[in-house]
């Protein structure tokens, strides 16, 4: 017969525990696997051409001149809507890093208008910005917490 020792028994049970009480909960963000790192974006290669030559889909924002927004690939952008609120078909977020004049100031979060439940921007504390035009609502993660 084989003996388990009391410490790893406890580890076990204590391992179990985390994970069955973990996976029980409702998160009211993104995973963490959904969204690029800021880590990526701080290599070598960083410019939204840099980007762009990785399969990422880099494009002007429609109302600032100096804005990029990068979506990783197979992911896309947002399309504009006749009206809101978007068609449930739609991702249900987007997560998208933001250039202005090149130089990498953040990460956009942006949550489908019939999933936001008025949880607070963790940059500003504020709540997300609606953007119509999308039915999206928005939060900007600046690099820096600013």
């Amino acid at each position: 017969m084989r003996m388990i020792s009391p410490i790893w028994a406890s580890a076990g049970a204590l391992t179990c525990a985390l994970t069955v009480s973990a996976c029980g909960q409702t998160s009211t963000a993104p995973s963490r696997t959904l969204a690029p790192s800021v880590a990526d974006t701080t290599s070598a290669s960083s410019s939204p051409e840099d980007f762009a030559a990785r399969g990422w889909d880099c494009r002007p924002a429609p109302t600032n001149p100096i804005r990029v927004t990068c979506s990783p690939p197979n992911q896309g952008h947002p399309v504009l809507l006749p009206g809101p609120p978007p068609p449930a078909d739609r991702p249900e977020t987007f997560t998208l890093l933001v250039f202005d004049s090149g130089v990498f100031i953040g990460t956009d979060l942006l949550i489908r208008s019939d999933l936001y439940q008025g949880q607070p921007c963790h940059s500003s504390g504020g709540p997300y910005r609606f953007i119509a035009r999308i039915g999206y609502y928005e939060c900007l993660r600046l690099v820096g917490g600013g």
